[in-house]
């Protein structure tokens, strides 16, 4: 597909995102300001990769019990300071 094309096809803004040796890609600033988080999850789909943003309220928790342990799983991930304050007010 012609970047002209491209383009056209996907009418929302369109950047060009680059891959630094850490692996890490940096997000455009105005793409970060719109979501309002710092917490993304990125998936692979069958036309790419899919990156979207997860704020609190989207936050989904499952408990789990097995014979040996107990504990949760954040499917879509979870910011470790939200965890920390979430035990702090059980454990009072």
């Amino acid at each position: 597909m012609k970047l002209t094309n491209f383009i056209n096809y996907y009418p929302m803004s369109t950047y060009t995102l680059k891959l630094f040796n850490t692996g890490q890609i940096t997000l455009p600033k105005a793409w970060r300001d719109k979501q309002k988080t710092k917490h993304f999850i990125a998936r692979e789909t069958k036309k790419g990769l899919l990156i979207e943003p997860i704020k609190d309220e989207d936050i989904e928790v499952i408990p789990y019990e097995t014979d040996k342990e107990v504990g949760l799983i954040f499917p879509k991930g979870i910011d470790p300071r939200i965890l920390i304050n979430k035990i702090k007010e059980i454990d009072g």
